[in-house]
């Protein structure tokens, strides 16, 4: 099986879309992007805010957009998937998979697992500068950044809900099954 397939997907999609964003949008600039189905299919889309802070450029709907929080419960799906099938190990280090180092600054012989980053458990936080990767970022240069990463606790000592902790995750799943993940997932 190739990964996860329609249903979770299209559930994950049509959930985040769920969410009332007329409100949402005056209160706070940040970019976002939603989409509702019915039956027939795609009913209605919408963007608002920034694809490029720094060049200005305006999100539009054909700019990839992450699912948001709920998306998660997909990303997981998939992983264990992936795990069943032996591709992925939850106990392994991650920068085996990743091909770099993936460290806490503040403890850098600590090896971060899947199991810490799909449990919140990693050291990764969300900051107010660090929330989620741009598009066009880098992942490798978010995650050197030292604000990415609590400094109290070393990985899989304690919880601390980081969204930052599933783009690490989906670089893995693309590095193992060399396909992108947003295709690899639906």
């Amino acid at each position: 099986m190739r990964g996860v397939r329609a249903a979770p997907a299209a559930l994950a999609l049509l959930l985040a879309a769920c969410a009332t964003v007329a409100d949402r949008r005056a209160e706070r600039p940040a970019s976002e992007a939603g989409v509702a189905f019915d039956a027939a299919g795609e009913r209605g889309s919408y963007a608002v805010g920034l694809a490029d802070p720094a060049a200005g450029r305006a999100l539009s709907v054909d700019d990839p957009v992450r699912v948001a929080s709920i998306s998660k419960l997909a990303v997981a799906i998939g992983v264990m998937k992936l795990v069943e099938q032996g591709q992925l190990d939850l106990g392994r280090d991650v920068s085996l998979y990743l091909g770099w180092s993936l460290r806490n600054p503040t403890y850098p012989d600590w090896p971060i697992t899947l199991r810490h980053l799909l449990g919140h458990s990693s050291g990764l936080r969300d900051g107010d500068d660090i929330y989620v990767i741009p598009l066009g970022g880098s992942l490798r240069e978010t995650m050197a950044k030292p604000e990415a990463w609590g400094a109290g606790h070393a990985p899989g000592r304690y919880f601390t809900y980081a969204n930052l902790n599933f783009p690490v995750v989906a670089s893995i799943v693309e590095r193992v099954t060399r396909e992108r993940f947003d295709l690899w997932i639906s």
